[in-house]
Parts: structure tokens; sequence; C-alpha cells
């Protein structure tokens, strides 16, 4: 990136912004989401087998599946946000807590696995449609299992749009149910757009690379 920006001609090197060819626009982005990672998570938030099993698929997957490794895709399951049953996916959302509503349910998928978070909120239509329960009070989400495609249409929705999401990576991808606070480090993790309290945000990230570009070319 400073040596881009020392190439630039001078008018465009005497604006106050990140300059980066097309094809890098994402870098800095795909760095933080790799920071983040659960690859290079500090303490105990990730086993020694769990990091290990991702490095190799790091270092062995297609580059689509080792984008979706630093940077998953998060989509909205509920409320619905097109016509059941969906024919497409729907609009992908930024990584950040902020897309996130608690009366909400979304999927986030990272290559390797579906995680389908649970806002505390979520209304009651959609857990007896999705899983036959009233109420996730005092319930283990690791028990829960989607109803089949065929017994209601939100059901159906959920299977499908992980369908959509298997299909484009080309293999299985198991889905694991997380209910808001209760074991779902993995998934706020997957939020790489976020503040953590090792990490900078996206917007401070990129403020951070363009205040040490500068002082690298000037």
């Amino acid at each position: 990136m400073r040596a881009y920006r020392s190439l630039c001609p001078p008018h465009a090197k005497s604006t106050q912004t990140l300059l980066l060819p097309d094809n890098l626009k994402l870098l800095p982005l795909y760095t933080l989401g790799m920071m983040k990672s659960a690859l290079f998570a500090s303490g105990n938030d990730v086993k020694a087998d769990e990091r290990s099993a991702l490095l190799y698929a790091l270092s062995c997957a297609p580059v689509a599946h080792s984008t979706a490794l630093v940077h998953p895709r998060l989509l909205c399951v509920f409320p619905p946000q097109q016509a059941l049953p969906p024919t497409e996916l729907p609009r992908l959302l930024p990584l950040t807590a902020a897309s996130l509503s608690t009366a909400g349910a979304y999927l986030l998928e990272d290559g390797l696995a579906i995680t389908l978070w649970l806002g505390k909120d979520v209304a009651t239509d959609f857990l007896q449609q999705a899983f036959g329960w009233h109420t996730l009070e005092g319930v283990d989400p690791s028990t829960l299992r989607l109803l089949p495609p065929d017994s209601s249409p939100l059901a159906g929705a959920v299977h499908a749009l992980c369908d959509m999401l298997r299909a484009h990576r080309g293999g299985w991808m198991a889905l694991k149910v997380v209910k808001q606070g209760e074991g779902d480090s993995g998934f706020m993790r997957g939020l790489v757009e976020d503040q953590t309290r090792q990490m900078m945000a996206y917007a401070e990230f990129l403020a951070h690379c363009h205040r040490f570009i500068l002082s690298k070319v000037s």
C-alpha cells in the first residue's frame, strides 16, 4: 500500500484518503478479518486441535473458501427478507452487531460451518415453525434440530437458505444453533468489523493503516 501511494500522481497523493488499486480494495478488511479469526484468537477461546484444523484448512483451501474463513457471509433469516420459499440468498449484511436485532434470526457462514443465531426476543412463531418450541427458555441450543423442510414455510426457508450456502461451497457444512449471549462467542467473532477488547473496529483499522502509510511516505 505504501509503494502504491508513492507511485500515484501528486494530485492523488494530496488527498487525505487511503489509496488502493481496485484489486486490493478489500485487503485491509481481509487482513483485519484474519487477525480477528479463531486462528489467532488469544486465550482459551479456541482449543489447540481446532486451531490446528483451521490452519490446515486455510493452507489448502480454494480462494473462495479461504476468503470466507476471514470474512464470513451474514444474512437475515427472520423476519424473512423475501417471499417464501426463497429462490436466492438475501442481501448480505455488514459484519457488525449493528446488523443484528434481538428479535431476529441470522445465518453466518464461514466456509466450514453455518451458525444460526437466535436473538433473545425472536418471535414465538419462528421458534414454533422452525423447531417446534414456543420458547427457548431453559433449552440447550446445541440440542435444537430444525424441523423437516415440509413441516412449515419458515422451516423450509431456513433449509433452503442453508442449501444455497452449501451449494456455493461445493460441500456439506453442518448447522449449529446458538442463542444470544449463550455460547455465541464464535458467531460474535465473525463480526469482524466490530471493535473487540484486543482489536480495532474496521473504520479505526483503516485510519490506522492510512496514518502508518503517510508516516512512511512523508
